[in-house]
């Protein structure tokens, strides 16, 4: 795949310029270069082995760093995913469950901008912020706003900035608004970024193996589903529109990775590149017609399970280039210890991730036994809750039949058969029910501690 540049056709292998003077760095402290998509799944990618979709600069990172193949958000829900991951905790320590609701003031001073512009960073953001604004205010988050939200002429907008000869090292936040606009295609709606064609003799996606598993679902998931029409319209498609809908996210994503080259391009032209820590990653995944789903919000795989690729700073001995690793991970959580660890910011006593520092450095000890995810279905506001460790995971809606479900995501990726209620997996369930109760707890969540004490 090609793409142009300065109106010449190049393709990714030249993608190599000579690197302008170098930003400021050192060993301690490196240029931190984030970078979030919205409402990607973990499997969007093509080096992820999707034959649906070219993703040549996501591959790039890809290649020169590690992938992460079992990453989660804390909550499949653009604000409250943000909320816990510029604070790292999780949602329900801070009264964020959806995407009005406000970051408290008290975690302000100890949000991301604030911690690592403390401990010596220009700490720059560009694009969506959505903690609860659309838009970050400028400083108030401890940023400076180079960039509104504007996928198109986000790298635009910031090319100044990656071009300025630092004192200081560089916190650049870039966050891009696609594939989020499959919303707006479900919902008929003009898409910010212009339409996507879908060709008479287009090869269509396949449908996934777990797209007719509705059967067994939780009926408070299937009551949300009809209750939020607007947002769940595609309970009305046939196959061939959800060959479509797939169609149109995959081409979505493949916008928002033209944008990450033109990002690269820059972070390269201006030696930022190869002396940075780059993190890639999204807020929340996608249901990807996997339970006949759309949107987000249900605590299925597809919605919960993210991209995660971390590439270390040229010269710092770790994992190996292009490599892999299974270390279970939360986003939400663990993403801010890992940029203070970076930073040489302490972080306060009360978050309860884990710095990925050790592990990008070859130390696979000290890693997540079990993470948890939040939600909340709107519309019968109804909460849940899983868990995951080893091969299960653990599924609890507080409301209505079938709350409960337990999977051997080892066997059964597709979440397509609830252990839950068999008799012989009542020691897995009784188990995961205790680490439910042990969170709640440490999270003093009063709700779910009370569901977990019966």
């Amino acid at each position: 795949m090609s793409y142009k540049l300065n109106g010449k056709k190049i393709s990714m292998a030249t993608a190599a310029f000579c690197a302008a003077v170098p930003a400021f760095s050192t060993d301690n402290q490196p240029n931190i270069i984030f970078i979030m998509t919205d409402q990607q799944t973990a499997d969007a990618m093509s080096n992820r082995g999707n034959p649906f979709v070219k993703t040549p600069a996501m591959d790039m990172l890809a290649a020169d760093g590690v992938t992460f193949t079992n990453a989660y958000c804390s909550y499949p829900l653009s604000g409250p995913s943000r909320a816990g991951l510029f604070t790292g905790k999780m949602p329900i320590e801070l009264g964020v469950a959806d995407n009005d609701d406000p970051l408290p003031a008290k975690e302000i001073p100890n949000s991301l901008g604030f911690m690592l512009s403390n401990a010596g960073y220009d700490c720059l953001y560009a694009g969506k912020w959505h903690v609860p604004t659309v838009e970050i205010p400028d400083y108030e988050f401890g940023f400076r706003k180079v960039s509104g939200m504007n996928d198109m002429k986000l790298v635009e907008n910031i090319k100044d900035e990656l071009a300025v000869k630092r004192e200081k090292p560089l916190f650049l936040v870039t966050s891009f608004l696609n594939p989020h606009e499959i919303c707006e295609y479900a919902r008929s709606q003009t898409l910010h970024y212009g339409e996507i064609e879908i060709p008479q003799n287009a090869k269509l996606p396949v449908l996934p193996d777990n797209f007719n598993a509705e059967r067994g679902l939780p009926e408070s998931v299937m009551l949300h589903k009809q209750m939020m029409f607007r947002l769940y319209p595609t309970r009305n498609y046939t196959s061939t529109d959800w060959r479509n809908y797939l169609y149109t996210y995959y081409r979505l994503v493949e916008r928002v990775d033209k944008n990450l080259y033109d990002l690269i391009t820059e972070l390269k032209k201006n030696g930022l590149y190869d002396n940075s820590l780059i993190i890639f990653t999204s807020d929340h995944g996608d249901g990807v017609a996997a339970h006949r789903w759309n949107q987000k919000r249900a605590l299925f795989e597809e919605t919960i399970q993210i991209p995660l690729i971390i590439k270390l700073p040229a010269g710092q001995k770790g994992m190996e280039e292009g490599s892999l690793t299974n270390a279970l991970t939360n986003i939400g959580i663990d993403i801010y210890p890992t940029l203070c660890d970076y930073a040489g910011a302490t972080v306060p006593g009360d978050r309860h991730g884990i710095s990925l520092k050790p592990l990008l450095q070859g130390d696979r000890t000290g890693q997540h036994e079990h993470i948890f995810i939040e939600t909340l279905l709107d519309g019968v506001n109804i909460r849940g809750w899983c868990v995951i460790e080893g091969e299960y995971k653990y599924v609890y809606y507080r409301m209505l039949k079938d709350k409960e479900q337990l999977f051997n995501l080892r066997s059964d990726k597709g979440e397509k058969k609830n252990l839950a209620y068999n008799p012989k997996y009542a020691d897995v369930r009784k188990q995961m029910r205790n680490r439910m109760l042990e969170y709640a707890k440490k999270t003093n969540d009063i709700m779910l501690r009370k569901e977990m004490s019966y």
